[in-house]
């Protein structure tokens, strides 16, 4: 026979034991049924994700490729800056200007280009050299020479016509603080370079040139000293476009 205590105790075991059952397998269903609730709630945001970044890479791709397809029909930035750095050489200075960064730091800031770096300086063709930003005639071919300096050098301006002593040419000068006297464009008011009194002597030249100096060059030398030496107009060649005649 059980001893009393031990038939309460395991009553009591089976009573606990019958409540918790039900309990634990009602957690257990909750508990399952809310990871698959989850597990679908991934799979809805993965999906959606996945969505969203194909169509986002879808738009970024046609954009891309309406990028090229413009680039492919001559939509090109150099091709613009050549277009729109295009001038016209003419004595009214009817150009459009320029883009080039080496051109407007030396026309809008006085900046000085290297030396032996322009292929101006090298230019032995017959023709005109007009201002690169407005397109005005600035100097010919027949007021250039080799001085040695660096720089395309010219000893005379252009005027528009050779036999007429009191012609006028498109640049004019203004002394600086240091003594020396800067060339720019009349029209445009663009930095070309600057003069000094050490070009070519008068009788190292065609006397029928001589004749032709525009009434507004610089006065350096003595019509009747033929041993006395013409300005030298030391001129950046970014500032300058040839045109060949």
């Amino acid at each position: 026979m059980k001893h009393p205590c031990a038939i309460v105790l395991l009553a009591a075991s089976t009573i606990s034991i019958s409540a918790v059952v039900p309990a634990v397998t009602a957690f257990s269903n909750n508990n399952h049924r809310h990871r698959t609730t989850f597990g679908n709630g991934n799979a809805n945001s993965n999906s959606n994700s996945n969505t969203l970044a194909t169509r986002t890479t879808s738009n970024n791709y046609t954009k891309c490729q309406a990028t090229n397809n413009n680039n492919d029909n001559g939509n090109d930035p150099n091709e613009a800056e050549a277009e729109a750095e295009a001038t016209s050489t003419t004595k009214a200075g009817t150009g459009k200007g320029t883009m080039n960064p080496l051109r407007l730091a030396v026309l809008k800031l006085g900046l000085t280009e290297l030396k032996w770096t322009s292929p101006l300086n090298y230019e032995k063709r017959i023709g005109t050299y007009s201002c690169s930003n407005c397109g005005t005639i600035l100097f010919d071919s027949k007021g250039k020479y080799d001085s040695g300096s660096g720089w395309p050098s010219f000893w005379k301006s252009a005027n528009d016509n050779d036999s007429d002593a009191t012609a006028t040419s498109a640049v004019e000068y203004k002394k600086e603080w240091d003594g020396r006297i800067e060339c720019s464009c009349k029209t445009c008011k663009g930095h070309l370079g600057h003069a000094f009194p050490d070009g070519p002597r008068r009788i190292d030249l065609p006397e029928e040139l001589l004749e032709g100096i525009p009434e507004n060059d610089l006065k350096t030398s003595d019509p009747n000293n033929v041993y006395t030496r013409l300005p030298r107009y030391c001129i950046n060649g970014a500032s300058l476009k040839f045109q060949e005649r």
